[in-house]
């Protein structure tokens, strides 16, 4: 994502943006539409700083010999080293090179390219199949505990709540399209220090793109299961293969909204509710979102404990960006057209077998999720 205005002008191409200044909310940005309604594009992230209220500028700039960035709730320093600072602590990142290359939306270290993210930045590493990239990761606390899997590698400010968090997007190819998994280990060296290695897992692959976020509290609490790693729980990893792979298996993404952070919209008269899925990987594999029959943990959930999944409810139009998914059905009520708690959705590829789809999830600060609401 290189800008919150131009995430949103992807999803209305070729219709004007006039913002409702009137918001406080730091998840959403509202839109005046031409027939009086309003469309609220709450991203699954913070995208309003929390100490100015302004819109995050998702790009470096240039101060004194640093690079610079300032995400929803953290302060981000690029010079020798990554340095990431919010009132919860601090945070450093070593790659092993200096910049050699700086602009707005990128600035590269020796082979390894960085990022911008709405709260931290994601990298791209030049890795190619049964080689690694490993860096050093440092934080100001220390003994915090650790939730890890292959795929991402959280320290945990709370027993649920994350300081920083790790997370594999993927193995791209060229043109960073992610085409398979990246996979990720790590050893601790004290107890403020860890080394991070990051795997492709497909010979074809150029590049490991991976990204490093200081956390904030997101709108969807979600997490993949998957048949190949049957008690495998992914809550804080910011990427799914959503439907057959030969790393995961058969994969689905459970996902609920956090309702406690979209209460501007529950008195409303709603026309439409979108849930918008950024794409990452090129195929149109196409995703069904199916009803989740009972209340899931998206700490504890996994293949082999999953809620069971009720009717279809959903289905995505894919374009280049974004699986977009109409789930009006499910969030509204028939009689009144408000909005309705729900238990959640399961996204699954729309014909077994058929592939896999690669999706940014909740918890990616990189590639956002979007939840378009219409209303009056």
């Amino acid at each position: 994502m290189q800008s919150v205005l131009g995430e949103i002008a992807k999803l209305r191409p070729g219709i004007p943006v006039d913002i409702d200044c009137h918001n406080s909310n730091r998840y959403r940005l509202v839109v005046r539409e031409k027939d009086g309604s309003r469309t609220a594009y709450y991203f699954s992230m913070p995208i309003y700083n929390i100490k100015t209220r302004k819109i995050v500028d998702v790009r470096f700039h240039l101060n004194g010999q640093s690079i610079c960035a300032t995400g929803s709730n953290t302060d981000i320093i690029l010079n020798d080293y990554i340095f990431m600072e919010n009132t919860e602590g601090v945070f450093s990142m070593r790659l092993h090179e200096k910049p050699v290359m700086f602009s707005p939306n990128e600035v590269q270290y020796g082979f390894n390219r960085v990022y911008p993210t709405t709260n931290g930045v994601a990298v791209k590493c030049d890795v190619k199949k049964n080689e690694s990239n490993s860096f050093i990761i440092e934080t100001g606390k220390s003994h915090l505990n650790i939730r890890a899997n292959d795929r991402c590698f959280a320290l945990m400010q709370e027993e649920f709540r994350p300081f920083v968090v790790v997370s594999c997007m993927g193995s791209t190819d060229e043109t960073g399209s992610v085409i398979s998994p990246a996979k990720l280990d790590y050893q601790k060296i004290d107890d403020k220090k860890y080394s991070i290695s990051l795997y492709s897992t497909n010979s074809l692959a150029q590049y490991v793109l991976f990204e490093v976020n200081m956390y904030e509290k997101k709108i969807f609490q979600d997490t993949t299961v998957e048949s190949a790693n049957p008690f495998t729980n992914n809550a804080f990893g910011g990427v799914g293969f959503i439907g057959n792979s030969s790393e995961y298996g058969e994969q689905w993404l459970y996902s609920r909204i956090d309702f406690s952070r979209i209460p501007e919209v529950f008195d409303r008269y709603v026309n439409r509710v979108v849930l918008q899925i950024p794409k990452l990987n090129q195929n149109n594999v196409e995703i069904s979102g199916f009803k989740v029959l009972a209340r899931f943990c998206s700490f504890g959930s996994n293949w082999n404990n999953k809620i069971a999944d009720g009717d279809c409810t959903a289905q995505s139009i894919t374009s280049n960006f974004y699986h977009s998914m109409d789930i009006t059905s499910l969030l509204r009520d028939i009689r009144t057209k408000t909005i309705v708690p729900s238990e959640g959705l399961i996204l699954k590829s729309k014909i077994k077998g058929s592939g896999f789809s690669v999706i940014a999830t909740g918890d990616s600060y990189y590639t956002p999720q979007i939840l378009e609401i219409n209303y009056r």
